[in-house]
């Protein structure tokens, strides 16, 4: 899988970067966990700290289009999202 960040921005005061990407695929559509997982590879951050907000997959164009917030760690996490 191969990822792209059309926004990748930090955001200090909720310890978070909040990103878009477009993450491109050959074969089955890759589920929300192997996204996640894919872009705690590509970023260092624990998988566990990782929030998506919404996949729009193209599965003829073989992309997903996605937003989600990578935080410091899990506290921070969980201190931010409901």
């Amino acid at each position: 899988m191969d990822i792209e960040f059309p926004r990748y921005e930090r955001n200090e005061a909720c310890r978070r970067i909040d990103l878009e990407f477009v993450a491109r695929f050959s074969g089955a559509i890759p589920s929300r966990e192997e996204v996640r997982a894919e872009l705690a590879l590509i970023s260092g951050a624990d998988p566990a700290a990782i929030a998506l907000d919404r996949l729009s997959p193209r599965a003829k164009k073989g992309e997903i289009r996605g937003k989600g917030r990578i935080y410091d760690d899990p506290t921070a996490m969980k201190a931010a999202e409901r």
